[in-house]
């Protein structure tokens, strides 16, 4: 029994551990997994002082007489409680974390593709991505030159400033989607190479 709740406890440690370097992926916005970056960010600290205190207080607890168990027995039971409820609490904060989430999300999708929708009937589709601030590659008057090329295939862009924002990110995903056909059957096929060209050769002109 002694060896069983050791086997537990370690197990448990490792799921617990896992989940906190997991718990951000699960999530309705779509991130690519970077181990490096995942494993420093974890709360090493706080996860410590946890597993320090629950071993604490397992032992204090273990000096009370319970159902005549070995001293040992009793601390493996009451350290596997305490992480057993260390996990459910992980699990239920990253469960509300995708449920409040998904909700922006969704919320945030309906209101750019009605955005969109509204660009489309006015002829004025803008994309907005955040960039930060820019110093001026151009003078005013090329940028106009390259400014005025877009808004002939009927587009802008529009830098929204440098917070990156991973809800409006991955919403922008369906503005985009939904002025697609429309800036198709617009411009024609592969507008979006001959647009690209066209400020290319401005750009050669600059240089």
């Amino acid at each position: 029994m002694k060896k069983k709740f050791i086997y537990l406890n370690t197990i448990i440690i490792l799921v617990i551990i896992l989940v906190s370097i997991f718990g951000d992926y699960f999530s309705p916005i779509e991130m690519k997994f970077q181990y490096w970056w995942s494993t420093k960010y974890i709360e090493w600290k706080m996860l410590s002082i946890l597993f320090l205190s629950f071993a604490f207080f397992s032992a204090v607890i273990s000096l009370i007489n319970i159902k005549n168990l070995k001293y040992i027995s009793k601390f493996s039971r009451v350290f596997f409680s305490l992480n057993c409820l260390l996990l459910l609490f992980l699990i239920y904060n990253f469960t509300e974390l995708y449920l409040i989430t998904k909700s922006e999300l969704t919320k945030r999708e309906n209101e750019l593709i009605k955005e969109a929708k509204r660009d489309i009937k006015d002829d004025n589709v803008t994309y907005k991505f955040a960039g930060g601030l820019q110093l001026p590659m151009y003078s005013q008057k090329n940028k106009n030159r390259i400014d005025s090329i877009r808004k002939k295939y009927g587009i802008k862009y529009i830098n929204t400033g440098c917070i990156v924002d991973l809800v409006e990110i991955q919403a922008q995903e369906k503005y985009s989607e939904t002025v697609k056909s429309y800036l198709e059957k617009r411009n024609g096929k592969n507008w979006e190479y001959k647009m690209q060209t066209e400020i290319e050769n401005i750009k050669r002109d600059i240089r």
